[in-house]
């Protein structure tokens, strides 16, 4: 190919388009305007650039053709680009002193202001000033500033400063996890075991299904006799066009009756009709927790005892996530059950959030396995977890 024709927005697209085409050396034959775009014949030919530069030698000097032949393509479009990039930044700039100039006199309305110091208090919320001298810190070796380089938040170890100081013997980062886990751990065994109705809730994916079964296997052995099985129902509540084949497979796995209901009238009905007779988990999806008046009635029947609500959580849970997951069912007293727990981890900053929000830790579980592998936490195993944490 010797010649190339380019028809763009602007000249400077087509003479890219030129250059990438037949090379920096390319030569301009023709350019023209085109209902309102620029056209471009362009070439490589040696014989059309020996005509160019013969022609560009007869050009005066002070002409447009001539400045413009003097350079090759690539060079050309680069300063182009880069005048089109400073005079942009020139208007920018341009733009926000006028409007300083023109604010500068204007008051800030209050919400600005309060989104303002919003902001800054967040930013400032783990920050720490302190003297050197403060004799609490130095005594202790600073264990607020090692607490915080882990993840925890100045929250949550401000809530439990006065008992971390107060041993002189012991080290103080271990009182700080024993006594994070006493307050976020409950242990749950017996209150599942003498429950009538067990719901299990939580997001798709959290191993909701499979914790079902675990808490299922764990009251066959420790609940039922084997020819007891039919006091013990696992309820799949999901809309009719779910797939429950995995809850199903665990029924037959534990030889248990798999119950499939859709609508809120029909668990209402289906629950006030086995109550005192058959003991049942509730399997909730995801998609029918936001079924209008089921959450109302969860937190009705949590006041209870003798019925437990299971939040399932994954151990990988973000803390945004289990804020808003806890602000979901704050009102029905949701008992944790940290799933997946052999798939991953939970960090300092997530402990934090669930000891700020006063959250219950109850089941430990894994998802590898259906029998075994569930746990009920206790405030020694966690502490220790805490301690041993690679962070």
């Amino acid at each position: 190919m010797t010649q190339h024709r380019v028809i763009a927005e602007d000249s400077l697209s087509a003479m890219d388009e030129i250059s990438k085409v037949l090379g920096n050396d390319a030569v301009i034959l023709e350019t023209k305007k085109n209902n309102g775009k620029i056209e471009i014949l362009g070439s490589n030919n040696i014989q059309d650039v020996a005509s160019s530069n013969a022609k560009k030698l007869k050009k005066k000097q002070g002409s447009f053709s001539h400045l413009f032949s003097n350079h090759k393509l690539e060079q050309e479009n680069q300063n182009r680009k880069l005048n089109t990039i400073v005079n942009e930044e020139i208007k920018k700039s341009s733009d926000s002193n006028n409007h300083v100039k023109n604010t500068q006199n204007e008051y800030i309305d209050r919400q600005t202001f309060l989104n303002f110091t919003k902001k800054i208090d967040n930013l400032l919320k783990n920050s720490i000033i302190s003297d050197v001298n403060d004799n609490d810190l130095s005594h202790h070796k600073s264990v607020t500033f090692e607490l915080l380089k882990k993840g925890y938040s100045k929250e949550i170890i401000t809530k439990f400063k006065d008992k971390i100081l107060t041993e002189d013997k012991i080290d103080p980062e271990l009182i700080f996890y024993h006594c994070l886990a006493n307050n976020i751990v409950s242990p749950c065994e017996d209150k599942i075991l003498e429950s009538d109705i067990i719901f299990v809730n939580g997001a798709s994916g959290s191993g909701k299904t499979t914790l079902c079964s675990k808490i299922a296997s764990h009251i066959l052995d420790n609940k039922f006799v084997s020819n007891d099985h039919n006091k013990l129902t696992i309820v799949n509540f999901a809309p009719k066009s779910s797939n429950n084949s995995e809850l199903l497979n665990f029924g037959r796995l534990l030889n248990l009756n798999v119950n499939s209901i859709s609508s809120i009238d029909e668990i209402i009905t289906f629950i006030d009709a086995n109550k005192g007779n058959r003991k049942l988990i509730v399997d909730v999806s995801q998609e029918n927790r936001h079924i209008d008046g089921y959450i109302k009635y969860l937190e009705r029947l949590s006041l209870n005892k003798k019925i437990i609500n299971i939040l399932a959580l994954p151990a990988s849970s973000n803390k945004n996530m289990i804020k808003s997951t806890m602000g979901f069912y704050k009102n029905s007293f949701p008992t944790i059950g940290l799933t997946k727990l052999d798939e991953s981890h939970i960090t300092a900053e997530e402990l934090s959030v669930l000891g700020e929000m006063d959250c219950r830790i109850g089941i430990l579980s894994g998802s590898r396995s259906v029998i075994g592998s569930l746990a009920f936490a206790k405030k020694e195993v966690l502490a220790q977890y805490m301690k041993d944490m690679e962070l």
